[in-house]
């Protein structure tokens, strides 16, 4: 199923956001995570209403954020994780960005295998490894208990199937770090 149009846009409007960020850090990437990674490497075969991204320098983040027009979810009448932050944009009502902070999945990404998506000329978004993100969906499910998020198993299964050239090695390694169940890939 392709990406809406208004995805689409929000994600090329990300990627200039992100673009401008490495360019004003000399280099660092920020990272796009979660649901919207798993959206856009499967084509849409999933939904998710927000864009989860993580960047060393939070505050040259947040200033190019605020030079896009995004606007800070506080005050907004909604809960509030102090270790995250939410932006919303007013051209996107219906999506939202979170900023979250750490490195990229506590430092044990091997960021060398990262996945550039180049949106436009002036927009482009980094995706991390592929291993990664199956990982990340299945340690999620584990810390679910096993309780329902079975979308998280799904998501990891379509990437896994969709994926071209997976580091065996690596892959076992990460959802072990993120305390997955490799088995649930093939079950």
């Amino acid at each position: 199923m392709p990406l809406p149009a208004n995805y689409l846009k929000a994600m090329e409007l990300l990627g200039q956001v992100c673009l401008e960020y490495r360019r004003a850090s000399g280099g660092d990437d920020a990272w796009l995570v979660g649901g919207a990674s798993v959206v856009i490497l499967t084509d849409g075969e999933f939904h998710s209403g927000d864009f989860d991204l993580v960047a060393t320098d939070v505050a040259l983040f947040r200033e190019i954020l605020l030079k896009y027009g995004f606007q800070d979810e506080r005050g907004q009448g909604r809960a509030r994780n102090m270790l995250q932050a939410g932006w919303m944009h007013p051209d996107h009502p219906d999506l939202g960005w979170q900023l979250v902070t750490g490195p990229l999945f506590d430092g044990k990404s091997d960021t060398s295998k990262k996945i550039a998506i180049e949106l436009r000329t002036d927009s482009e978004l980094t995706l991390p490894a592929v291993e990664d993100l199956i990982a990340d969906r299945l340690g999620q499910f584990a810390a679910q208990d096993g309780k329902s998020h079975h979308e998280l198993v799904d998501q990891a299964r379509t990437l896994f199937r969709l994926a071209n050239g997976i580091d065996q090695d690596y892959l076992k390694r990460r959802v072990v770090e993120d305390g997955g169940d490799l088995s649930l890939l093939f079950g």
